[in-house]
C-alpha cells in the first residue's frame, strides 16, 4: 500500500482548488453567454417586430398615395386643368417680335395651354420664335383664304375652324383670344378654368369698360361692347354653336356676336372680377 505523504495531500488539494475553480469559471461564463444569447434573442424580436411595423407604414403610404393621386386626377379632369386654347393673330410690324416675347414669357409657365399663332403667310420670323419656346403651339396660315376686311378677325376664324375639326386633339377647356398688344397677368389662365359658357373681366386701358352689381357696359354699341382682352369662353360651348367672327366688323363687334351666340342676356355673362388688373392694353406704337 502506498502511503500519502503531506506534499502529496497538497498537491492534490491544489488540483482539486484548479478544477474547481476552473469548473466555476465555466459556469459563469455559460451563464454569461446564455444572457448575451438571450439579449440578442430579444433585439431580434424587436428588429423584427420594428420591420413589420415599417411595412405596414409603407402598405399605408402608399394608400395614401393611391387616393391622393386619384383624387388629384378627379381635379384635374373637372375643372382646374381643361386646356387653355390661346388664338393670337400676328402680322409682320418692327414690334412683333418683342410683342410675341412679352406674350410668351406670360405663357410659359402655365399647364394645359395651346397657343395658336396665325399668320396671313407663315414667316420665318415666327416659324422660328416658336421654335424657342417650351409652349404646346400651333403656327397656322391662311392658305390665301385672308386678302380683305378685318384679317385678325378672318384668322381667328381659321382657329375655330381648327379646333372645331379636332386636328388639335382634345378641344374641351377655354377659348381666348390673346393679342400681342394687350399685357396678361399669369394669375389671369388659372382664374378661367371653370368657364361654362362667357366670363369677363377689365382690360385696363381700353375703352371698352364695365361695371357691377349690376352689370353695366360703358360704351351703348354694340350689344356686348367687351374688349377681346376681357373675355372668354368655353370651348365646347361656343364651338358647337358654329358661330364665327364677321370680318367686315370690328374686334369688339366680332366679340359682342360670339357672346350673343352664347346668352340670352347679360345675367348669363359671369364675372371673373369686376376691378382685377390682369389685362392691360399696351399697344408699343
Amino acid at each position: 500500500m502506498r502511503v500519502i505523504t503531506a506534499s502529496n495531500k497538497r498537491v492534490c488539494m491544489g488540483v482539486f482548488i484548479v478544477i474547481f475553480l476552473s469548473s466555476i469559471g465555466y459556469m459563469l461564463g455559460s451563464l454569461h453567454s446564455m444572457e448575451i444569447l438571450e439579449e440578442k434573442a430579444k433585439l431580434v424580436d424587436k428588429l423584427n417586430q420594428a420591420e413589420l411595423e415599417l411595412f405596414e407604414a409603407e402598405r399605408q403610404l402608399v394608400h395614401c398615395d393611391s387616393e391622393l393621386g386619384h383624387k388629384m386626377n378627379a381635379i384635374i379632369s373637372e375643372n382646374n386643368y381643361k386646356t387653355l386654347h390661346i388664338i393670337t393673330p400676328t402680322y409682320t410690324r418692327p414690334t412683333q417680335l418683342a410683342e410675341l416675347t412679352i406674350l410668351s414669357q406670360a405663357l410659359a409657365h402655365i399647364p394645359y395651354l395651346q397657343w395658336i399663332v396665325l399668320e396671313v403667310s407663315k414667316t420665318k420670323l415666327v416659324a422660328d420664335f416658336l421654335s424657342k419656346t417650351n409652349i404646346k403651339h400651333e403656327h397656322l396660315d391662311s392658305s390665301g383664304r385672308v386678302r380683305s376686311g378685318n384679317k385678325c378677325n378672318a384668322l381667328r376664324n381659321i382657329a375655330l375652324d381648327y379646333l372645331a375639326d379636332k386636328k388639335s386633339g382634345n378641344t374641351s377647356g377655354v377659348i381666348l383670344f390673346a393679342n400681342t398688344d394687350r399685357t396678361y397677368s399669369a394669375e389671369l389662365f388659372e382664374k378661367v378654368r371653370d368657364i361654362k359658357k362667357v366670363a369677363i373681366w377689365p382690360t385696363v386701358f381700353a375703352k371698352e369698360q364695365f361695371t357691377c352689381d349690376p352689370l353695366k357696359f360703358n360704351l351703348r354699341l354694340p350689344k356686348y361692347p367687351i374688349n377681346l382682352g376681357s373675355v372668354g369662353f368655353n370651348s365646347t360651348a361656343l364651338l358647337s354653336t358654329g358661330k364665327r367672327l364677321d370680318v367686315m366688323k370690328s374686334d369688339t363687334e366680332g366679340m359682342s356676336s360670339l357672346v350673343e351666340a352664347l346668352v340670352k342676356d347679360k345675367s348669363e355673362i359671369k364675372v371673373i372680377s369686376c376691378e382685377g388688373e390682369y389685362v392691360w392694353y399696351t399697344p408699343i406704337f
